[in-house]
C-alpha cells in the first residue's frame, strides 16, 4: 500500500514540473531593453534648498538713475560770487552779501558801484537739462539817482550758480514779478510811459524773454492801456519752428489796432541782434483802437535768408518810440 501511495506523489511531481515555463513567468514583468541611453535621476525631496539671502550678487549691470543736481537756493544766489554784464557791457565779478555789492562808499566819487538784488526771484529750467536754474533782478547805481534794472539768467552748473546773459529792462523800472514757465523768463513790471517823471513809472507791462546761444531775446511784450486795457499782438500761424520755403504767410490779430493802423516787422538771425530786413505792413483793423487782423507776406528765398530766423512784429509809441506790444515767431527758412 505505502509503496502505491510513493508511486503516485512521483508521479504528480514530474507532471508539475513538465508544466512549469519559465518565460510565460518572465512576460508578466518585462525587461527593459538595453540601450545607450543615460539614466536621468530625478533630484530627491533630500535636496539641499538654499534661500533667498544666500543667493550670490548678479554680475549683470543695472541701470543706474542720473544724478540728482541740486537746486539753487535763494541763501546761495543773495551771497555767491557772479560774474555780471552790467547795463554799461561791463563784465564785472561781483560778491554779494545778503544781495548787495558795493565797489566804493562814495557815490560821488568816481568808480563808485552799487549793484542790489532784487527781492522777486524765478526758478526752473532754461536749458532743458534738467536742473533747476534761476533768474534774478538787479538794480546797478553809478553815482548819481539812476538805477538801471536788469534781469539775469542764472544756469545750475552741478549746483553752483553760472549768470549767463542779462536784459536790461529801463531805468528805475518796478519789478513785481519774476518767474520760469516752459523755458522762458516771464517779467511782471511797471516801467514809464511817454508822460512819466523818472521817479514814478506807471505803465503796467508783462514780457518774456528766450534764452538762446547765452542770450536773453525778447520773444513777447505787452502793455496795459490808461483804462487798463490790453495791448497785445498774437502770431497765429505758422507754427513756431516751422519750416519755410518760398513765400509763405504770417497771420495774426492784436487786441488794439495801432496808430495809423501800421506795425513793424524785423527779420533776425538766430544769434544776431542786428536785422537782417525790417518793414512797415498795414493791418485789417475793425475801428480806431479797436481789434485787428493782419496777414504779412514774406518771401525768405528772393532775399536769400536761410537757416534758423526769428521774425518780430511790434507796435511802437508814436509818442517816445517806445515798444507797446511785440510777438516773434522762430522759423527754419529751407
Amino acid at each position: 500500500m505505502k509503496r502505491l501511495i510513493g508511486i503516485l506523489l512521483v508521479l504528480v511531481l514530474a507532471t508539475l514540473a513538465c508544466s512549469f515555463n519559465p518565460t510565460l513567468v518572465q512576460s508578466d514583468f518585462p525587461t527593459p531593453p538595453v540601450t545607450n541611453t543615460p539614466v536621468l535621476i530625478q533630484p530627491t525631496l533630500a535636496v539641499n534648498l538654499v534661500t533667498p539671502s544666500a543667493l550670490p550678487e548678479t554680475t549683470v549691470p543695472q541701470p543706474q538713475a542720473p544724478a540728482t543736481v541740486p537746486n539753487l537756493t535763494l541763501d546761495q544766489l543773495r551771497n555767491a560770487t557772479l560774474s555780471i554784464t552790467g547795463s554799461d557791457q561791463i563784465i564785472r565779478s561781483m560778491e554779494f552779501k545778503d544781495g548787495k555789492y558795493e565797489l566804493g562808499s562814495d557815490p560821488a566819487q568816481s568808480g563808485y558801484i552799487s549793484v542790489t538784488m532784487g527781492e522777486k526771484i524765478g526758478f526752473g529750467d532754461l536749458n532743458a537739462d534738467g536742473a533747476q536754474d534761476a533768474v534774478i533782478s538787479i538794480g546797478e547805481n553809478y553815482g548819481g539817482t539812476g538805477v538801471f534794472v536788469s534781469v539775469v539768467a542764472v544756469l545750475n552748473n552741478n549746483g553752483q550758480p553760472n549768470p549767463v546773459a542779462t536784459a536790461v529792462i529801463e531805468d528805475r523800472a518796478m519789478i513785481n514779478q519774476l518767474g520760469i514757465v516752459n523755458g522762458e523768463i516771464l517779467v511782471d513790471a511797471t516801467t514809464h510811459g511817454p508822460n512819466d517823471p523818472m521817479c514814478c513809472p506807471s505803465l503796467p507791462s508783462t514780457r518774456a524773454y528766450r534764452l538762446i546761444e547765452n542770450t536773453l531775446v525778447l520773444s513777447r511784450l505787452s502793455t496795459k492801456t490808461p483804462d487798463g486795457a490790453e495791448r497785445v499782438i498774437k502770431i497765429e500761424s505758422p507754427a513756431d519752428g516751422a519750416e519755410v520755403n518760398g513765400p509763405f504767410v504770417i497771420k495774426g490779430s492784436v487786441s488794439i489796432s495801432p496808430f495809423e493802423n501800421s506795425l513793424v516787422y524785423k527779420v533776425f538771425q538766430q544769434d544776431f541782434n542786428e536785422p537782417l530786413d525790417m518793414a512797415g505792413f498795414t493791418i485789417h483793423a475793425d475801428g480806431i483802437g479797436g481789434p485787428g487782423t493782419f496777414e504779412l507776406a514774406l518771401d525768405f528765398s528772393q532775399k536769400g535768408f536761410k537757416g534758423p530766423l526769428r521774425i518780430e512784429i511790434s507796435d511802437s509809441s508814436p509818442a517816445d518810440g517806445s515798444t507797446l506790444a511785440l510777438a516773434t515767431i522762430y522759423v527754419m527758412a529751407k
